[in-house]
């Protein structure tokens, strides 16, 4: 007789996926794809007001994608160090399609634009 196969726990995939199946918590990925961010920086580059990026870096956090630390009355949000694998390759490739994309170009020059060599504090 044979066992039967053990299911499969692809909770931690689907939760990525959910947690990136928004245009504006993609383009947050993307930019802090590339470093720690304020969230001030973060809406402004996006357009989105402060509550509004809180809200999806809430949700990114959750999902286990972001981290963050306070500063001050500021928090910084950063990409977690990934450690299941499926997650890291899906993850890597999306941001690998994405990079190139005019609207990720866009949003990385309106950041720069935003930070200016300035901090929040």
């Amino acid at each position: 007789m044979t066992e039967a196969p053990s299911p499969l726990n692809v909770r931690p995939t689907s939760g990525l996926l959910k947690a990136l199946a928004d245009d504006s918590r993609l383009r947050i990925v993307a930019l802090l794809s590339r470093g720690e961010l304020c969230v001030c920086h973060i809406a402004s580059a996006l357009d989105l007001s402060q509550p509004n990026a809180s809200q999806h870096l809430t949700v990114l956090r959750n999902a286990g994608v972001v981290e963050s630390r306070r500063q001050g009355s500021w928090i910084h949000y950063r990409m977690c160090a990934e450690q299941d694998p499926v997650r890291a390759r899906i993850l890597r490739a999306i941001l690998d399609g994405f990079a190139e994309l005019e609207a990720a170009v866009e949003d990385r020059r309106r950041l720069s634009a935003t930070r200016g060599g300035t901090s929040c504090e």
